[in-house]
């Protein structure tokens, strides 16, 4: 943008305090505001118990920004499971006995949990909410948890140091950082799919000229050498998407939520 940017965190709400600020943004007066909305996250609107007014429309989407496949792992050298048949076979010979640490009810980490108990029948987990990564890595190392669900990008340290060991990539390819991992669709024939994916977002009824000013510098920055280096060793995929290429990753996104319906998998 070529000016100074500062980033402030609003914390709250499972990132509901900030969204319900962002879709009440004036295309004036808050024209010098950009936004992150993360998905399946925002998704929780469709959750009836939450009583959301906002809709996807409610937010001025400019651009998909990155993609983190979500995945499963356990300690390594776990006796009872080291393949994710294994992991399975095991779930649903003792259903509610296997704990699996997550995130909040409507995360991307939840939402793969949700489907797989939604759709794969006999698998039954219970849960354990965590806040943060760190918390759910140190419930399963310290064996308070038998599993974890998390991304890619995070937990590949933990890969490398040979803590934990993946067992599923929640998406239909493989993932390049985690090439010898199979997907859950590879093993269970389900096309459970979640991810984090990060998008970013203006005022809605910005005019067009301000959007395209913004558009362009996001599409700069995401092709920046420099930048695509720091964010491959991050172990974060780019992935560029904008206007109906956009919308329809977030409509996808949007129907698998209603499919899953998550909400009824929150015990």
């Amino acid at each position: 943008m070529g000016v100074p940017v500062n980033v402030t965190n609003i914390a709250g709400g499972g990132g509901w305090v900030a969204w319900a600020q962002m879709a009440k943004w004036d295309a004036n007066k808050d024209d010098h505001k950009l936004g992150v909305i993360n998905l399946p996250h925002v998704l929780s609107l469709l959750d009836p118990r939450m009583k959301r007014t906002q809709t996807l429309k409610s937010f001025n989407f400019l651009a998909w920004h990155s993609l983190d496949p979500c995945i499963w792992a356990i300690r390594e050298g776990d006796p009872r499971f080291q393949t994710g048949k294994q992991f399975i076979d095991y779930v649903m010979k003792n259903p509610n006995k296997v704990v699996m640490s997550t995130t909040a009810v409507g995360s991307d980490d939840h939402m793969g949990i949700a489907y797989a108990e939604k759709f794969l029948k006999g698998f039954k987990v219970k849960k354990v909410y965590a806040n943060g990564d760190s918390k759910k890595i140190q419930e399963v190392l310290g064996k308070h948890t038998d599993a974890v669900a998390g991304n890619v990008g995070y937990y590949v340290p933990y890969f490398m140091d040979a803590k934990l060991k993946p067992i599923f990539v929640l998406s239909l390819e493989r993932s390049p950082n985690l090439p010898s991992v199979p997907t859950f669709f590879e093993v269970t024939g389900l096309k459970n799919v979640s991810y984090a994916g990060r998008t970013l977002a203006t005022a809605p009824g910005m005019a067009e000229s301000k959007r395209k000013t913004y558009l362009d510098a996001i599409k700069r920055a995401i092709e920046n050498p420099q930048y695509m280096a720091k964010e491959a060793k991050n172990k974060n995929p780019l992935l560029f998407k904008e206007s109906a290429e956009l919308w329809k990753t977030l409509n996808e996104s949007k129907s698998m939520v209603q499919k899953v319906k998550f909400w009824e998998a929150a015990k």
